[in-house]
């Protein structure tokens, strides 16, 4: 849950994560759950059917400042599912952001920020069509916003975040695929609008 675009590995760290995760049919009656953020092997029901997998995942620490950005991931996936002749892993959505931020995963903080969001799916290589985008953003945790997101030429969708002064940027977006199949992802503390840390600048 805490892995970067760059494929650096982030493990669950005993004492330093927690949070759940949760099977649930299309109606919201829960299957399974365990209390591991983003681990679990769970078998889906043989019958053909929309389930929904939840994740949360926080990182704590007594220590304030051991996680500056990236301290909290929430994933809802809706997937349909059915009967396989031989165990498959999930069909689970994936976005694929793109941020052009400093090394500090920082964005200036007088001006817009641009970026570009994919999608690919467990088990699969192949960059997905999305059907659709939503985002919002936050500031300091409060206050959702929409954020504009438009198709590409290149199959990846534009978004725009406006120019929001000093602050911990949040963000939460809804993609969809043709199949009718969606991933709702919000990220805490996404990254720093200006020097929003506490060395810099008071919160």
């Amino acid at each position: 849950m805490f892995s970067d675009a760059a494929w650096h590995r982030a493990e669950t760290a005993p004492g330093a994560d927690s949070g759940s995760t949760l099977l649930a049919d299309d109606s919201g009656k829960v299957l399974a759950r365990n209390a591991a953020p983003g681990r679990a092997t769970f078998d889906l029901p043989r019958r053909q059917g929309w389930y929904r997998l939840t994740v949360d995942a926080t990182r704590t620490s007594p220590d304030p400042v051991t996680w500056m950005l990236g301290t909290r991931v929430t994933s809802e996936w809706r997937l349909r599912s059915g009967h396989e002749g031989r165990a498959a892993p999930a069909r689970l959505l994936d976005l694929d952001y793109r941020l052009p931020l400093t090394g500090e995963n920082a964005a200036d903080p007088g001006k817009p920020l641009g970026y570009t969001v994919g999608l690919t799916a467990q088990g699969e290589r192949r960059t997905l069509p999305i059907a659709s985008l939503k985002v919002w953003y936050a500031t300091d945790g409060t206050g959702w916003k929409p954020a504009p997101a438009a198709r590409g030429t290149d199959g990846r969708w534009k978004v725009t975040v406006p120019a929001l002064g000093t602050a911990k940027v949040d963000l939460r977006s809804t993609v969809t695929d043709a199949s009718g199949a969606s991933l709702t992802e919000t990220l805490t503390d996404a990254y720093d609008s200006g020097c929003a840390d506490i060395w810099c600048s008071p919160r």
